[in-house]
């Protein structure tokens, strides 16, 4: 490093006692303030970091035998998808295809991603995930066709585990059945899932000693 404009501050030299001569230190006593003054010129630096991860996995969940599922299930009432994995946790879908209990949303088709487990590094400090769930509709495919609608977007909240995010609606009854997305009594649902997992880390400390010799300062790990 370059020389410091700074002049360290030289010690004051001893006095001469008792007829000129010097009193004796024992060496015990020179290795104790070498070492305070080693102690003296050791500074500690800590660090820790924040790391950002984002991740996103698509889901579809294919549903086979619509007629059926509207005929035998209430307002209200719905089906869950097979748990899957997104960004290290553990989810599901829960299709309502006879909307909720709300009078507005009944004949609509309603969908809610929950989480079902969240890993051992859950993004939020709480024990939370940060997610945002993503609904299309697409063909049996998996394929979005060319007059698609625009992707249902719930945007990132915070996920406790039970807790589910979606809509009540992302299209109606009506409009599903005269769509080109029903085919066969069958359509099918894609969820794309973004995760955030955000990591606390703890760095080794750094120590940086102080070489006031020569007026000059150095760094040493």
């Amino acid at each position: 490093m370059a020389d410091t404009a700074t002049p360290d501050r030289r010690p004051t030299p001893p006095r001469d006692h008792d007829k000129g001569s010097r009193p004796q230190s024992s060496p015990h006593a020179s290795r104790s303030q070498g070492n305070q003054e080693a102690e003296a010129g050791r500074i500690e630096r800590t660090a820790s970091s924040i790391v950002s991860r984002p991740s996103t996995t698509s889901h579809v969940l294919r549903v086979d035998g619509y007629s059926h599922l509207v005929g035998v299930l209430q307002p209200g009432e719905h089906v869950d998808s097979c748990v899957f994995d997104a960004g290290g946790h553990s989810w599901r879908l829960q299709l309502y295809p006879n909307g909720s209990n709300d009078q507005t949303h009944r004949s609509h088709i309603g969908v809610f991603l929950q989480l079902a487990a969240a890993a051992g590094h859950p993004s939020d400090g709480d024990g939370r995930v940060r997610a945002r769930p993503r609904f299309s509709l697409v063909d049996s495919a998996g394929d979005k066709p060319a007059a698609a609608p625009p992707s249902h977007d719930a945007g990132f909240h915070s996920f406790g585990h039970g807790d589910g995010w979606g809509f009540q609606s992302i299209i109606s009854r009506e409009e599903l059945e005269r769509s080109e997305y029903l085919r066969d009594d069958c359509f099918a649902i894609q969820c794309d899932v973004d995760v955030t997992t955000v990591r606390k880390c703890h760095d080794h400390p750094v120590f940086i000693s102080q070489n006031f010799s020569e007026n000059r300062v150095s760094d040493a790990t």
